[in-house]
């Protein structure tokens, strides 16, 4: 995946249509651009994602999130049975932690 200079890493990631493939790129570079203006400081963000049980054509995932800020390290993480909006609920969430560890600094 081509995040254009970001510090973002994604490890373990599944085979993904193009379209899905995107939309999991596009989030990741939309959060991190978001927390990249609220933090003003240099941050990796690293996601880990895993493939669960499988019930006929379904499979349970589920992302881990970490973001590092120089004092502050924050995480999240999601399951569920599609990919995409579990990372988009896990996004919110470390949005909203990393926001209220850096009010608290």
């Amino acid at each position: 995946m081509d995040f254009e200079g970001r510090k973002i890493e994604a490890s373990n990631l599944p085979e993904l249509d193009s379209f899905d493939k995107s939309k999991v790129e596009s989030a990741l570079i939309l959060s991190f651009d978001k927390l990249q203006k609220v933090t003003n400081n240099e941050m990796l963000l690293h996601a880990h994602f895993k493939q669960h049980e499988s019930e006929g054509s379904k499979t349970k995932h589920s992302v881990h999130l970490k973001l590092s800020i120089p004092g502050v390290t924050s995480v999240a993480s999601g399951s569920g049975w599609i990919l995409v909006p579990v990372l988009q609920k896990a996004l919110n969430v470390l949005e909203r932690k990393t926001v209220e560890s850096v009010k608290r600094h």
